[in-house]
C-alpha cells in the first residue's frame, strides 16, 4: 500500500512539474517581439537607427498563460552594430525568465556618395556626387552628410561609387604644384615688384616653398599667399 501511495505522489509531482513549464516560446516568436519593441523604442527616440534583426536561437519553456516580453533599453548604446539586450518573459505580470537577445542595429541615412569611382588626386565636382539611402551596421565617426563639404576637394585615395564618404578621404587641393610657374610679389615702403618663378615644391596658402628664377637659375624661398601666387618678404 505504501508503495502504491508513493507512486501516486511521484506521478502527481511529475504532472505538476510538467504543467508548470508546459508552454514553449519559439526563438522566432521571441525575436519578432523583441524587434517590434525595439522599433517602437527607436521611433520614440527619433533615432536614425533601424533594427536589422534579432538572433536568439533557442526555444524557451514557460508556464501556461498569456505571455509578454519586456525589453530593457536603459543601458542600450545608441550606435550601429550588435547589442545584447536584456529581455524578461512575463506571465500575468510576473517575470518567469530572463534572457539576453542579440539585436543588430543599423544606420539608415541619406548621404552623398560618389556617382562613379573617384581616383586618387581627382578634384571632386558637384556632378561627381549623388544622394542615396545607405544602411550601415558600423559606426563611421567622420561620415560626410553634406556634399558641400567635399566639392572642390581632392581625393587622397580611390573612392568607390555608392559607399559612405569619410572626411579623411579628402583634402584641400594644392595651391601651388611642383613645376608650376607662379607669380612672385615683393614690396616694401613705396615700391612693389612682380616677377615670375618656377615652384620647386608644392604647397598650400601659408606654406614656405623653394622657387627658381627661370632666367638666372637662382633659388630662393617665398610663402604662398594665394593659388598660383607667392610673396617674398623684404624685411
Amino acid at each position: 500500500m505504501r508503495l502504491i501511495f508513493t507512486g501516486i505522489v511521484g506521478f502527481a509531482v511529475v504532472l505538476l512539474t510538467s504543467a508548470a513549464w508546459s508552454q514553449e516560446i519559439s526563438a522566432e516568436a521571441l525575436n519578432r517581439e523583441v524587434m517590434e519593441q525595439m522599433r517602437h523604442y527607436l521611433a520614440g527616440q527619433k533615432s536614425e537607427l533601424r533594427v536589422e534583426g534579432a538572433g536568439y536561437r533557442y526555444p524557451l519553456m514557460i508556464p501556461d498563460g498569456t505571455w509578454e516580453c519586456v525589453v530593457e533599453t536603459g543601458s542600450l548604446t545608441m550606435s550601429p552594430g550588435q547589442h545584447w539586450v536584456e529581455t524578461a518573459l512575463l506571465i500575468h505580470g510576473q517575470t518567469e525568465k530572463k534572457v539576453r537577445v542579440p539585436v543588430t542595429l543599423k544606420w539608415e541615412l541619406r548621404l552623398p556618395v560618389a556617382r562613379k569611382a573617384l581616383q586618387r588626386g581627382q578634384r571632386v565636382g558637384a556632378d561627381d556626387l549623388e544622394w542615396q539611402v545607405l544602411n550601415m551596421v558600423r559606426n563611421v565617426p567622420d561620415v560626410i552628410r553634406d556634399d558641400k563639404e567635399i566639392v572642390s576637394l581632392v581625393a587622397n585615395r580611390r573612392v568607390n561609387p555608392g559607399e559612405a564618404l569619410q572626411r579623411s578621404w579628402f583634402e584641400r587641393p594644392m595651391d601651388v604644384e611642383r613645376g608650376e610657374q607662379v607669380r612672385v610679389l615683393a614690396g616694401g615702403s613705396g615700391f612693389s615688384i612682380e616677377a615670375v618663378a618656377v615652384a620647386l615644391d608644392q604647397g598650400r596658402v601659408g606654406d614656405l616653398i623653394q622657387l627658381r628664377n627661370p632666367d638666372t637659375q637662382i633659388r630662393y624661398e617665398a610663402r604662398i599667399s594665394a593659388p598660383g601666387t607667392v610673396s617674398v618678404s623684404t624685411r
